[in-house]
């Protein structure tokens, strides 16, 4: 047995290498078809419908924003070959790259780019920052084939990060004028990406093809493109039993869905490759401030107390994921130390103390939900069933697939949950979990807080760097101190590979291995 140690761009990258080591030095070879394991299946591939992760993974295969982010986390240019601003930071000048193709044929020019925004401003669930109705971009002109003037009402100073998101990709404005909104990312999906959507059997698999005219990768990729693999098949496999089974057969080529609890009898295979890096997934625990029980803050102020997070990422993530203090991980840009001072530890007597001062009926039950099909959650929430019940809160745990506990949490019935995110870039991730214009969407705690709006506004918006950052870390301050979100557990990106499959090496020289790179840098050996 060989364990390696990979440092590469500032990360140390764990590599449980067994029999051999990676071969960097071998020119990669084009063809073949990666049979890639996905553990949830995505709800749609729309970019401007979808919130969900492994919706963002898939379609990221397929669509490109104008942006991209290289391994310092910054906006490049990547559909753009050059862009300028204003003097006041409100008009936007973006020149297009000439030549980029769509997969039906078409090229890309300031129409589409045009059509792409407008539609992402009329229907994504994400669009809380750049759309004209949180004064962001009022106008967009297509002067020529080649440029777009986008004029803002306010200047944005995170504007190129939303660009660089792929929930903000550019698809062809004939298409979408011709094609059903409910077809687009079920039937089909076009864009620039590397592969093109050649079939999607709901519960079964999702494939893409190569698409040979893709020459246009981000300068941080080494291969331009086209991608070297020429099929993906995406399996869907959401129970983790079922996703061992299918690495330990060889039916998988490669998955970034590890179930934590395999890791070990993982580590022993020659014919497998896992590698382990930081990512800013968070598991957290949220109560539902629509349960009139929650009202009380002493009532959650107990929860929080009973919670024991060391336990739960000791027995749920075997110690591979990390407790947290803040609803961001340390990773996550942003992110505020001192929030180690504002979380609450675990302390049964203060729980109990809580709960007798706001008079806790001791046969009252409180529903908790959470995933069935990814072990960390299920066993975190009958761990935490256990928790509470020790300081005399009674828990019925109920779960369900990712999707079906997902819309249970948006229509706000239940009581308590826990849920993942994932984001790299603290401002909008917050938003999305906490602002008050996601409720019933995202904000699972389903509460409107003027002042954490403000904050968050400020965070977004204000032009001082040093005050943007302030109001930030209020705004996580506010948050756990709150007590309505419990952080637990910080996820870690993890991949199981075989042997043959080749590109992790420069896949994790970046900070989160982002799909676009997964697409144009893995290879069969």
């Amino acid at each position: 047995m060989k364990r390696v140690l990979y440092f590469v761009g500032g990360l140390l990258i764990l590599s449980m290498v067994f029999g051999f080591a990676w071969d960097s030095q071998a020119q990669p070879k084009a063809g073949g078809t990666l049979m890639m394991g996905l553990g949830e299946e995505p709800d749609t591939l729309d970019p401007d419908r979808t919130n969900r992760f492994h919706s963002l993974v898939a379609l990221s295969y397929l669509v490109e924003p104008l942006f991209d982010l290289n391994k310092d986390l910054e906006p490049v240019p990547h559909l753009i070959k050059s862009y300028d601003w204003s003097d006041d930071k409100l008009t936007m000048t973006v020149h297009l790259k000439e030549g980029i193709l769509f997969h039906n044929g078409q090229e890309m020019t300031s129409r589409d780019v045009k059509a792409s925004y407008e539609r992402y401003f009329s229907l994504s669930p994400l669009a809380n920052y750049l759309p004209p109705k949180k004064d962001g971009i009022t106008e967009i002109l297509t002067p020529d084939k080649y440029t777009v003037i986008f004029n803002f009402k306010t200047a944005k100073p995170l504007a190129l990060y939303y660009m660089a998101d792929a929930h903000i990709s550019i698809m062809p404005a004939d298409w979408l004028a011709e094609t059903a909104d409910e077809e687009i990312g079920v039937k089909g999906l076009v864009g620039t990406g590397p592969f093109k959507f050649a079939e999607w059997v709901r519960g079964d698999r999702i494939v893409l093809n190569r698409f040979d005219q893709y020459k246009h990768s981000p300068a941080h990729i080494e291969n331009r493109g086209p991608a070297y693999l020429e099929k993906i098949v995406m399996r869907i496999v959401p129970e983790d039993a079922t996703m061992v089974a299918e690495i330990m057969a060889g039916n998988v080529d490669l998955t970034f869905d590890v179930p934590f609890s395999a890791v070990k009898s993982l580590q022993k295979r020659p014919d497998v490759q896992l590698l382990i890096a930081p990512t800013y997934s968070v598991q957290y625990l949220v109560c539902n401030m629509e349960r009139p029980v929650f009202q009380d803050k002493r009532v959650r102020l107990a929860i929080a107390h009973a919670v024991n997070k060391e336990e739960i990422a000791k027995a749920a993530w075997f110690e591979i994921g990390q407790p947290i203090r803040g609803l961001l991980d340390s990773s996550t840009v942003g992110y505020w130390k001192g929030m180690k001072h504002v979380a609450y530890e675990n302390d049964l007597e203060k729980a109990k103390d809580y709960l007798a001062k706001a008079g806790w009926d001791k046969n009252r039950e409180l529903t908790l939900i959470t995933f069935s099909n990814i072990d960390q959650w299920k066993k975190a929430g009958e761990i935490v069933q256990a928790q509470l019940a020790k300081v005399g809160i009674k828990v019925k745990l109920e779960t369900a697939e990712v999707g079906a506990t997902y819309d249970r949490a948006e229509a706000a019935n239940y009581d308590i949950g826990i849920f993942r995110n994932t984001w790299w870039m603290g401002v909008p991730y917050l938003t999305f979990l906490t602002h008050s214009a996601n409720i019933h969407s995202s904000n699972f705690g389903q509460i409107e807080s003027d002042v954490l709006d403000r904050m968050l506004t400020l965070a977004g918006e204000e032009l001082d760097d040093n005050l943007r950052r302030e109001a930030f870390i209020v705004a996580q301050a506010l948050v756990v101190e709150s007590a309505i979100w419990v952080p637990l557990v910080a996820n870690v990106n993890m991949v199981a590979a075989k042997t043959g499959v080749g590109g992790l090496e420069e896949l994790f020289s970046h900070p989160w291995q982002p799909p676009l790179m997964r697409a144009i840098a893995l290879h069969k050996k």
